[in-house]
């Protein structure tokens, strides 16, 4: 494997024994002449010569994974310190981010007040099994790379369309390729990740036809911001702020105005689980605020089902909606993956492009839950309750009626 580097450095990892091998030793230590010998042998009839190394060491591949992951939710630990694997799939440094990116947004909603500190138990639930799933592909993957070398011929065969079946080292990577690309993790049910025995029970949850999978990252799709008429890839219009991203995904512009603007009112009541959290200096907040005008911890995109010339955002959205002027989008770019739609987005979603639907993603991009999009407030009061189960302040919807 070779890696190339900063400042005309390059990484390479050379095999030096195998599992196969009569006197393997799994802590066999070899020299750095060995190395490069070893290296000049697999790159004949080319050549290689060092001018200096800067790095040398010898890592016996295994896989392990720490028992816990916290001691007393106050002490936590991420990264290579919980799991140690082979690099041969590059997938380290990747769980070691969504190791730091799962419990940064979490402490942070803890410290910040808009959780109960029994979230933190979610971090070690949550990323312990994608080590363990990532350990269980690792394993297969560098026993592979240690047998033998995979013909060069398997890799012209695996973009075949064919029925032609190449080798188990070429089919266990693609088998692998969405947990190994990050779309693939899948995070169980639990306070963030909405089921039927979540606490918040109404039947607008999972509305029929949805394809999304609570627990997984958003899929990609992309739109048309209105103000500027560029494309949006909607998963990544909004940052990593540490907020919740609240999808409005609005349908038809024309039949679903009335439930749109039902939504936005019930979130502006006292109580609610939007008007909770809302920042204490709204008045001075800049009008170039893009993200985060009224709350820290929600950001609001609408999308609606129609093209872009036929949106207009002050007729069409209440204020507090229409404040997120930057996260307006018109779902109107075509996606051969969704023929014989006009909107796009909302069908790869399984979301109707009449009456839409309710999408909330977690601060990591993962979804927590999607609700039915519908008049009065039956969409808002199932958000109230899904945040109600790891709220610190009390959301009750009985309460927020009583104060109408």
């Amino acid at each position: 494997m070779t890696i190339p580097r900063e400042d005309n450095m390059v990484r390479l990892y050379i095999q030096m024994s195998s599992s196969t091998d009569s006197d393997w030793d799994s802590r066999r230590q070899a020299s750095i002449e060995e190395v490069q010998v070893s290296a000049k042998k697999i790159l004949q009839p080319y050549y290689i010569e060092w001018d200096r190394v800067e790095w040398y060491s010898t890592y016996p591949i295994q896989q392990r994974i720490a028992e816990k992951y916290t001691i007393d939710h106050r002490i936590f630990m991420g990264g290579d310190c919980c799991h140690t694997h082979s690099p041969k799939a590059g997938q380290g440094m990747n769980t070691a981010f969504h190791d730091a990116l799962n419990l940064a947004w979490k402490i942070h909603h803890v410290e910040a007040g808009f959780a109960r500190r029994s979230i933190l138990s979610t971090y070690e639930s949550e990323r312990k099994q994608i080590a363990e799933n990532l350990l269980n592909f690792d394993a297969k993957y560098a026993a592979l790379f240690s047998e033998r070398k995979p013909p060069s011929g398997d890799s012209i065969r695996a973009t075949h369309d064919g029925n032609e079946k190449g080798n188990e080292f070429v089919e266990v990577f693609k088998a692998n390729t969405e947990f190994a690309s990050g779309y693939g993790i899948a995070y169980d049910l639990n306070e963030f990740n909405w089921s039927p025995s979540h606490s918040a029970q109404s039947q607008l949850f999972n509305p029929e036809g949805s394809t999304l999978r609570i627990g997984r990252v958003m899929p990609t799709v992309d739109v048309t911001r209105v103000v500027d008429a560029n494309k949006a890839h909607l998963e990544q219009a909004i940052p990593l702020n540490g907020s919740f991203r609240i999808f409005i995904f609005a349908g038809d512009p024309v039949c679903n105005g009335t439930s749109v603007a039902d939504f936005a009112s019930n979130l502006e009541k006292k109580g609610s689980f939007y008007s909770a959290f809302e920042r204490p200096d709204i008045p001075t907040v800049s009008y170039h605020e893009r993200h985060n005008p009224h709350s820290m911890f929600f950001t609001i995109c609408t999308i609606f089902a129609a093209p872009r010339s036929s949106i207009d955002i002050t007729k069409m959205l209440p204020p507090l909606l229409a404040r997120y002027s930057h996260h307006i989008y018109a779902d109107d770019i075509p996606d051969p993956r969704a023929p014989d739609t006009k909107a796009s987005a909302h069908a790869k979603l399984g979301l109707n492009e009449q009456c839409g639907g309710v999408l909330v993603v977690r601060p990591d991009g993962h979804i927590g839950c999607v609700v039915g999009l519908v008049s009065g407030d039956g969409t808002a009061n199932a958000l109230n309750d899904y945040f109600a189960a790891f709220s610190s302040k009390g959301i009750d919807n009985k309460r927020v009626q009583a104060s109408l």
